[in-house]
């Protein structure tokens, strides 16, 4: 019975961690930043008319970019792709931390973007209240002076 319980331990022990994955091919916890920044660029890139950027390579210089963020190997991250694709019951929870991640970008910047708007209209507010203040403020003086 102990022994099995062992056994059990050290099977659980091997199915959890990143040692299964071979000899350069990125772990889970390195591929996932990179997936990340690699769904972002891919959101610049298809803003790019709008950003009034149209340069031939761009995509691939926003790769590029992120692969040097990383200092990492073009070669190993395809190679690391590839390996991922071939072993979904790796990579799906992978890219479940992916969208997660992506996800929670979205809400914070959606936040922003919403304190911003109300920041903007309480400055639209004050700015069309400012005539009135400069009113109200010119009568008090005008009966201060009286």
């Amino acid at each position: 019975m102990r022994n099995s319980l062992i056994i059990i331990t050290v099977i659980l022990v091997l199915a959890c961690s990143n040692s299964n994955v071979p000899k350069g091919i990125l772990t889970e916890k390195e591929i996932t930043p990179i997936l990340v920044e690699i769904h972002l660029a891919e959101s610049i890139f298809a803003q790019r008319y709008s950003l009034a950027i149209t340069g031939e390579n761009y995509q691939e210089d926003l790769y590029l970019s992120i692969l040097k963020k990383y200092k990492l190997d073009r070669k190993v991250f395809e190679a690391s792709v590839l390996y991922y694709g071939k072993h979904p019951e790796i990579y799906r929870p992978v890219y479940d931390e992916v969208l997660n991640r992506l996800n929670e970008m979205a809400v914070k910047a959606k936040a922003k973007d919403s304190i911003r708007m109300i920041q903007d209209r309480l400055k639209a507010e004050q700015d069309r209240l400012k005539p009135v203040k400069d009113t109200i403020k010119t009568v008090k003086d005008i009966k201060t002076i009286q």
